[in-house]
């Protein structure tokens, strides 16, 4: 059979925003019967926009936004908004599976940063918001506050930008070198090439392997993508090891599958936890704009923190 490359310019069928989502239709139609309501509860109405004033305070200001990257600060606020708006939701009934799921994941993975932690805030952030999933319809925090969102009216710019975040996941990546102030990074397997800022800071060097969120340009006026978290740096082992481990983990098919078997692979693991265990127990060193890993995500004995080699 050829093994022809096909064209996978189009946006990832596995990633998209569908409909007929359970939590999400159940917290519309919430909301709804709320809103149609002839009694109303004045004290939660008060206490929910004296939470959401709160949560706002925490919002990056125009001026820390007008520091930023134009194409960083799109993200940013979107990023700011999305935490805004899943807090507040966070705390009804029908979102109690992504609380218990979150709540978890804090007290084991504590994430912080090095050296408390080596799942900083926006790598945690970003996986618990658009990627731990539950149920069938593979729900998340994100896909809940797009239905949410676009039902009651969030601005369309929005909502389109928190699709983009949500349809994103991290990747390994080989570094080919800097234009200017931009890295170029080319993904294993899909080969797909692109020229990224990185607000960490951290610029490398050609031939380095990174693990990182790399999110498309967030409008048509602008080119560049945007590392969105602290780049992870894979120094052990080399790409030949990495190359392997992606063809044991992945399907031997027609290239097109192969993609949509990475891509799944990268944003979802075999297990909920996959990735977020590999950070933790792959750490090894860290600076203030980037962080060491070594050790492959399918052999324990590779990984320092592994508990094979913590007996």
């Amino acid at each position: 059979m050829s093994k022809k490359k096909k064209n996978t310019s189009g946006k990832n069928r596995e990633f998209q925003t569908q409909r007929h989502r359970p939590i999400a239709d159940k917290l519309i139609k919430k909301m709804n019967r709320h809103m149609k309501s002839k009694v109303v509860d004045l004290r939660e109405i008060m206490s929910c926009k004296k939470n959401a004033e709160e949560l706002q305070k925490t919002v990056l200001t125009p001026e820390e936004l007008d520091g930023l990257h134009p194409a960083h600060a799109i993200y940013a606020y979107a990023q700011n908004q999305v935490s805004v708006i899943a807090e507040q939701l966070l705390g009804l009934k029908e979102m109690d599976r992504f609380a218990r799921l979150i709540s978890r994941a804090e007290d084991e993975y504590m994430p912080s940063g090095p050296p408390m932690s080596p799942l900083t805030l926006s790598f945690f952030t970003c996986w618990t918001l658009f990627d731990v999933c539950v149920g069938l319809a593979k729900e998340t925090v994100g896909t809940t506050i797009i239905e949410v969102g676009e039902a009651f009216g969030m601005h369309q710019d929005l909502v389109r930008v928190i699709n983009l975040m949500q349809n994103s996941r991290m990747g390994v990546f080989r570094h080919e070198g800097v234009d200017k102030d931009q890295i170029i990074l080319r993904e294993f397997v899909t080969d797909k090439v692109c020229k990224a800022i990185c607000p960490a800071g951290y610029h490398g060097q050609k031939g380095e392997l990174w693990y990182v969120r790399v999110l498309p340009p967030p409008d048509r006026s602008l080119e560049e993508h945007v590392v969105f978290i602290t780049p992870y740096l894979l120094i052990d082992p080399d790409e030949h090891e990495w190359q392997a481990y992606f063809h044991r983990t992945l399907p031997d098919t027609v290239i097109e599958e192969r993609i949509a078997a990475y891509e799944h692979h990268m944003k979802f693991g075999p297990v909920r936890n996959y990735w977020a265990e590999f950070v933790l127990e792959a750490y090894l060193n860290h600076r203030p704009d980037v962080i060491f890993l070594t050790g492959l995500p399918d052999i324990p004995e590779s990984r320092p923190h592994s508990r094979v080699n913590s007996r």
